[in-house]
């Protein structure tokens, strides 16, 4: 029966002239598996391909940023993403001005000026360079940025970090985190910008902790200005509360020290400094990891405590001193 096919399709070819490589389509129509593959034949690739979904524009320092998103399952069938933009104040005739692969997700222009308006929109190619719809059009029209803020300071708390700065007239901010000097992420930290002068972030006492601040308006591309000078936040630089309430009780072999719990989290410790009435000095007699402790040392004279915090860099100043007279047994 195949054969049979084939002589068909060759006579087909002799009467109509059919070319020769659609007359190997027709063969494997007619023919099936004689071609090496299964099924019917797909023109799939020759599909239009998916257009770019939520194009965003932002104004940040000298750049319109844009950025989209595409089904991660469809990129493997396409060969990029073209760019195009207009100006409005002509005959707003749209130009490509670039081509990304098809891994992209976002485009920087600084080819614009502050006080016109441009409009931005995108297609996808193919494989094989079919086009896709239009994605929507962006109206961007960049104002004139705002000064970055001045002034930043923070202080800690038990378990936060509380950062402030100055004012910057009819401005928003975006505040931004990193672990290392100099590099940020795009995002900010906070989810809409904020509208006071200060920010209240999670204290991580293990590390050194960088901030900076952008002014920025209310605008429909969030115009951003540039950062703020950088703030570090500096374990090393905590100062931590002297403990407070120092209470003893006392036995003829022991002493026993108890105070309150520092309130800051940070706290990794408590060491406790002993004088004895023919000493000169304190000197540190041991450490604990709750707000008590035990002298195993019975007295033999009036003796003195104190009991300092130690936080992750730095030790704080004593508690109040007390004196302990030995216990006289009767």
């Amino acid at each position: 029966m195949p054969h049979t096919r084939k002589g068909r399709v060759l006579k087909i070819q002799k009467q109509l002239r059919i070319p020769a490589l659609l007359l190997a389509v027709l063969s494997c129509a007619l023919i099936g598996t004689a071609c090496g593959r299964k099924g019917d034949p797909t023109l799939t690739t020759f599909e239009k391909p998916s257009p770019v979904r939520n194009l965003k524009a932002i104004h940040r320092e000298d750049e319109i940023i844009l950025s989209w998103s595409y089904p991660e399952s469809e990129r493997e069938t396409i060969k990029g993403f073209y760019v195009e933009k207009a100006e409005t104040d002509g005959t707003a005739e749209f130009k490509n001005i670039g081509f990304l692969n098809s891994d992209a997700s976002q485009f920087v222009d600084k080819d614009f000026k502050t006080g016109k308006k441009y409009l931005y929109k995108m297609r996808v190619y193919s494989l094989r360079n079919v086009i896709s719809n239009e994605s929507r059009v962006v109206r961007v029209n960049p104002s004139v940025l705002p000064d970055p803020p001045a002034g930043l300071s923070y202080s800690v708390t038990s378990d936060s970090v509380d950062i402030r700065w100055d004012r910057v007239d009819t401005a928003l901010y975006n505040i931004y985190r990193s672990y290392e000097k100099g590099k940020y992420p795009a995002l900010p930290l906070n989810k809409t910008p904020l509208k006071e002068t200060f920010f209240t972030d999670k204290l991580e006492p293990g590390k050194i902790t960088y901030y900076t601040v952008r002014s920025l308006l209310d605008t429909e591309i969030k115009d951003e200005g540039y950062p703020s000078a950088e703030l570090e936040v500096n374990p090393e630089t905590f100062v931590i509360s002297p403990p407070s309430n120092l209470k003893y009780a006392v036995s003829p072999e022991k002493v026993y020290l108890m105070w309150d719990e520092n309130p800051e989290t940070w706290v990794k410790g408590y060491k406790v400094y002993r004088k004895r009435a023919s000493e000169k000095a304190f000197r540190n007699i041991g450490e604990s990891g709750t707000p008590a402790f035990t002298d195993n040392e019975p007295l033999t004279s009036k003796t003195f405590y104190y009991v300092t915090a130690v936080g992750p860099r730095q030790e704080s100043a004593p508690s109040e001193i007390i004196g302990i007279n030995p216990v006289i047994e009767r």
